[in-house]
């Protein structure tokens, strides 16, 4: 006999480390909060994987043995255990559910009733198909092999291929025509460079690729075939039963979902950038609207987060192409870039700058503290407020000193001939020097 439980203010599907923050933000807040997450130890053995072979410390001539050793160490002290969260007041669930005709969520034994739901990150997972591994799982392999094909695309692939090329010679398979399509183009440009420099080879798959298995067994020929883990929304959710079809799960400004607004979407399900930083910012915004029936809009033109790589990344706001699209001309770009000193010698460090008369409106590093000074560079806001800043914090033949000559550029910009600025100077060195000051 299915039960009825107590009726949640809100129930979070998902799993990943984000989904458990939110679950424990909304508990701390008094509301009444089930986390239903069928994949939790997936979650935890794809993030802990990638944090193994992402060590900045880890070389090359580390073997396979040290990046399994690394893997158990995160195994072992992931963040927010069950038991902890149930201990915030958090009702945790790990089994699947599924929506009912009433809207409620059928799991095992019992129904649950929220007033608000949240479909996060790491709720379900893509299958692996047959002659493939996902990427975690080659934390259980004893020997890696000498050749992996990588299948994916975006930021998470690029992450990947560059941990993996420490351990292994790396083919990456795109299936988009573009390595990085929601980066800058300047970016993408020299993410590929410092790929291929530590021998990655990069192609774009031909045509629609569906994991058949005569495609898997033709790439298994030239090594071990590896998929990035990719977060979907499984079938067995559900979703039908709200009106939502496969594939058309779209999100107003305010991260409800269009066919019912009872329910709230952020992360990759959402077809986006899978960057947890962004899944975050926008989980902060959906539970405020969920809990309080708030209206604050998802501003994606302020969001910030990194990429790992040889040299990190870090992005905030618009891309060049972006910018130039709402803003036309009148969006300026001011970018440098600097070698790099002798004991970083494999660094790129290189800042994108892009205003709107005064104001930034993206920001785009590349170099050793990119992911935390993006932040800082956004707090900012304007350029007249930056530059101070960053003659403070120059230091030659790093990530600073490519700023530095960024704002530097702009600032030689507004002192051009024919400036108003430079006309006002002229006309006052003219007038002083007539008065013979």
């Amino acid at each position: 006999m299915v039960q009825c439980s107590t009726e949640y203010d809100l129930a979070i599907l998902g799993g990943s480390t984000g989904s458990r923050l939110a679950a424990m933000r909304a508990a701390q807040m008094g509301a009444r909060v089930a986390l239903i997450a069928p994949c939790w130890q997936l979650n935890d053995a794809v993030e802990a994987s990638f944090r193994a072979i992402a060590q900045p410390g880890l070389e090359r001539s580390h073997p396979w043995a040290h990046g399994r050793a690394l893997f158990e160490v995160e195994c072992r002290h992931r963040p927010l255990s069950p038991a902890q969260l149930r201990a915030c007041g958090v009702d945790v669930v790990l089994a699947g559910a599924s929506f009912s005709q009433t809207k409620s969520l059928k799991v095992e034994q019992r129904h649950i009733q929220a007033s608000r739901y949240l479909l996060a990150d790491g709720y379900s997972f893509s299958p692996s198909p047959s002659g493939a591994l996902l990427c975690h799982q080659l934390m259980q392999l004893d020997v890696l092999p000498e050749n992996i094909t990588l299948v994916g695309g975006g930021a998470a692939a690029v992450e990947w291929a560059f941990g993996l090329s420490r351990f292994a010679k790396v083919t990456l398979l795109s299936p988009q025509p573009r390595l990085l399509p929601a980066e800058d183009g300047d970016i993408e440009r020299l993410m590929a460079a410092q790929l291929r420099s530590l021998g990655v080879a990069i192609a774009a798959l031909d045509g629609d690729f569906t994991y058949a298995a005569e495609q898997m067994a033709t790439m298994a020929e030239t090594g071990q075939v590896v998929l990035v883990p990719q977060y979907q929304v499984d079938a067995s959710l559900g979703m039908a039963q709200l009106g939502i079809e496969a594939g058309d799960l779209s999100v107003n400004a305010y991260l409800q979902v269009r066919q019912w607004p009872q329910l709230y979407a952020v992360g990759a399900c959402l077809g986006g950038v899978n960057r947890a930083a962004l899944a975050q910012q926008e989980m902060a915004i959906a539970l405020d609207n969920a809990l309080f029936n708030a209206r604050r809009p998802m501003g994606y033109e302020r969001v910030f987060y990194g990429i790992h790589g040889l040299s990190p990344v870090g992005r905030w706001g618009l891309t060049e192409q972006q910018a130039h699209h709402r803003y036309g001309a009148r969006a300026v770009v001011f970018k440098s870039s600097c070698l790099p000193v002798a004991e970083h010698g494999g660094d790129t460090n290189f800042c994108k700058l892009i205003t709107l008369g005064k104001t930034l409106i993206g920001i785009h590093l590349m170099g050793r503290g990119a992911m935390d000074l993006v932040s800082v560079l956004a707090r900012c806001e304007t350029m007249p407020t930056l530059a101070p800043w960053a003659a403070g914090q120059y230091r030659s033949g790093t990530l600073y000193q490519a700023i530095y000559q960024a704002i530097a550029q702009w600032e030689n910009q507004r002192w051009q001939p024919g400036q108003w600025r430079r006309d006002w100077a002229e006309n006052w060195f003219n007038w002083r020097r007539s008065q013979g000051n």
